[in-house]
């Protein structure tokens, strides 16, 4: 039997081209392979499984491939949120609060394992009239499996994408009711038989699927649990809804701090006139004070406090204080 490689073709790799590459030509794309923010004070150790994607992350960036439309990246490429955004956020994105992204990684896997799933997958896919560029988290995934999957194209015919909503809601799935609803066509049949065989010889049997929308029109985001479990009766009301709880956090996470790996262009600072109390609140911000502190520094009532956050807001048209220090960081600097 012929051995399979687990790396990817050369032509599947490369930085996205034309117009459908990014949204903002604000956006590099060779910055992939650049950590999104500085990494914590704990260096991550590289594996080989991260050894092989930033090989593949420099392909990308020195233009080796030019047809290629898949990206690959780690966890250790999005590198750790400040240490201001992790004292800001520790409700709305849990993900944060690690100091770094080993820390972050070994938090998944276990919450993983915990749900009952082997392995997850995150992909962030553009989609346009003439192009489709996907950028992949191999993190948690084998890259075998990755290879394969994406040498044979079976995302292009994988029915648990196309029969998810791409409004979040969860999708479940078997691999045995999939079988069940093979296509008559025989070519069609054929391409989905591989892709099922394929599931159950990797131990992917069942699992959930959800996908998600992006802030760019054009972008939208599969997450994808699988387990070996065949009988999918396992995935009650309660593992469900946890997976989808779960499913968000990691999704907020990657669209909030990981924009450069996921090819959305970083959003750019806007110019808004601001008075110099505002400024001073604004700043503070950024630096990570809590409102008492703002307060204190400012001479300021935690009334007044609350009304001047409320009103940067607005005028940033964000919706809560990670995202307001996203924008803002920029700004004041």
């Amino acid at each position: 039997m012929e051995h399979e490689p687990d790396t990817l073709p050369h032509w599947l790799n490369g930085s996205p081209q034309g117009a459908a590459g990014h949204a903002s030509a604000a956006y590099d794309s060779t910055g992939s392979a650049q950590p999104a923010y500085p990494a914590g004070t704990r260096q991550p150790v590289k594996s080989a499984h991260a050894a092989e994607a930033s090989r593949t992350s420099t392909r990308i960036a020195t233009g080796a491939a030019p047809a290629g439309f898949l990206t690959l990246f780690t966890e250790e490429e999005i590198g750790t949120p400040s240490p201001a955004a992790r004292r800001a956020a520790p409700v709305i994105s849990p993900l944060v609060r690690f100091g770094s992204a080993q820390d972050r990684i070994e938090f998944v896997r276990q919450r993983i394992r915990q749900l009952g799933f082997d392995s997850f997958s995150y992909t962030a896919t553009r989609t346009s009239s003439h192009h489709m560029t996907m950028f992949v988290l191999t993190s948690y995934e084998s890259q075998t499996w990755l290879a394969r999957y994406f040498r044979e194209r079976y995302f292009e015919i994988d029915p648990r994408v196309a029969l998810a909503s791409p409004t979040g809601m969860p999708f479940l799935w078997n691999t045995a009711d999939m079988r069940a609803e093979l296509p008559r066509t025989q070519m069609r049949s054929e391409r989905l038989g591989g892709l099922i065989d394929m599931l159950e010889t990797a131990g992917r049997k069942s699992g959930i699927l959800t996908r998600m929308p992006l802030p760019e029109p054009e972008l939208s985001a599969s997450l994808c649990f699988n387990s070996e479990i065949g009988n999918p009766r396992w995935m009650t009301e309660s593992i469900v809804a946890e997976t989808l709880m779960f499913a968000h956090m990691i999704h907020e996470f990657m669209w909030t701090h990981a924009k450069s790996v996921i090819g959305m262009a970083p959003a750019q600072p806007q110019r808004v006139a601001l008075s110099e109390l505002q400024h001073a609140v604004l700043k503070a911000v950024v630096q990570g004070q809590r409102d008492k502190e703002i307060a204190y520094f400012l001479g300021l009532s935690p009334h007044n406090v609350d009304y001047h956050l409320r009103r940067l807001r607005q005028l940033f048209n964000v919706r809560n204080r990670v995202q307001l220090i996203n924008v803002a960081h920029a700004y004041v600097s």
